[in-house]
Formats: structure tokens, C-alpha cells, sequence
């Protein structure tokens, strides 16, 4: 549903799988920078109640977010915005209310030489509290805390801009989680 995996079952595998797949569908650039294919995405996975709150949160954090980066609607194909998660972890779980922790690597910024913020890499842990609803893990809030981080080994230096911009539109983001 609007690109989203939906249909998980009732189990504890089930919500950590939403958990990752919907955390992987709010890191994806159309998230950010397309409020049509955002509202589509948190209607695919929010739960009914919580939809509301979490377009307006979303719309304002992504907007901040934006601006920012120096990405307005005549560059938002500057955009570079990929992630992975490394790991997860289960907090909670009923049949009926799960919470699970998501550790994400991720890499955002623009590829505009011109940018306040050349693609950086980022390194959360979401935390996700999901509520069995209509038949599907749903999800109701989420939250983020920074890290855990890697010590950078200095193992290369940075790629060019122009690198960027032909590897992302080289590679297709990898596939949801099943």
C-alpha cells in the first residue's frame, strides 16, 4: 500500500518486520521532500487514530529538515536520502501492542555543490511503539536517539558530489523486508 509492505501477522516477528519496513519508508527521499507520497505512506502505516498527529509532526519536522539542507522544490532531486537497518530489538510485546527499537544507518544530504551539508552519514535507534489494528501492526508513535555510532577509521576520503549524484541514481534502494 502507496509502496509499504502492509499485512503482517500477529506475532512478534510480524511487528519487528513492520517496524523495519515502516522505518525504512520514512528514510526515503519521496518521504522527505513529497508531502503527496508522504500522507500516502503514513496512511499505509499509521494507526487510525494516530494518523492525524503524525502528518502534522512529519510535515513540520520534514520541512525544518529540508530547509536545513538547502533543498526547496527546485532541487529535490538533490537529494540523497538511503538507509539500513543494522539491528533490532523487541522492548515489549502483546498481541496487541508491540514496541521495537530499530538501529538505522543511513546517509542524507544533497548533492548540490552549493549545499549547507554535503551527504553525511547518520547513525540512529527508532523506537517504535506499533498497536494490532484491522488485521496489521500499525504503527502509533515513534521516537529517535542518536547512535550507536562507529569510530570513523578514516578509511577513505569523502566522495565527490558528482559521485553521489551518479551512484544514487545508479542504485535502486534495496527491497523491504519480508
Amino acid at each position: 500500500m502507496a509502496g509499504v509492505p502492509v499485512g503482517y501477522p500477529d506475532t512478534q516477528t510480524g511487528a519487528v518486520q513492520a517496524a523495519v519496513n515502516y522505518e525504512l519508508a520514512r528514510s526515503s527521499a519521496s518521504y522527505f521532500t513529497d508531502p503527496t507520497a508522504r500522507h500516502k505512506v503514513i496512511g499505509a502505516m499509521a494507526a487510525s487514530g494516530a494518523r492525524p498527529q503524525m502528518i502534522s509532526n512529519e510535515d513540520a519536522a520534514m520541512k525544518q529538515l529540508l530547509v536545513s539542507l538547502g533543498i526547496n522544490s527546485s532541487n529535490a532531486n538533490t537529494l540523497v536520502a538511503r538507509a539500513a537497518a543494522l539491528g533490532t530489538k523487541s522492548d515489549s510485546y502483546s498481541n496487541q501492542v508491540a514496541t521495537v527499537e530499530v538501529w538505522m544507518a543511513g546517509v542524507i544530504g544533497t548533492t548540490s555543490k552549493s549545499a549547507p551539508l554535503p551527504v553525511s552519514a547518520s547513525w540512529a535507534t527508532y523506537t517504535l511503539t506499533l498497536q494490532w489494528e484491522s488485521s496489521d501492526w500499525k504503527l502509533v508513535s515513534v521516537t529517535s536517539a542518536a547512535g550507536p555510532t562507529p569510530l570513523d577509521t578514516g578509511s577513505g576520503s569523502p566522495t565527490s558530489v558528482d559521485d553521489f549524484r551518479t551512484a544514487n541514481s545508479s542504485f535502486d534502494a534495496p527491497p523491504y523486508v519480508g
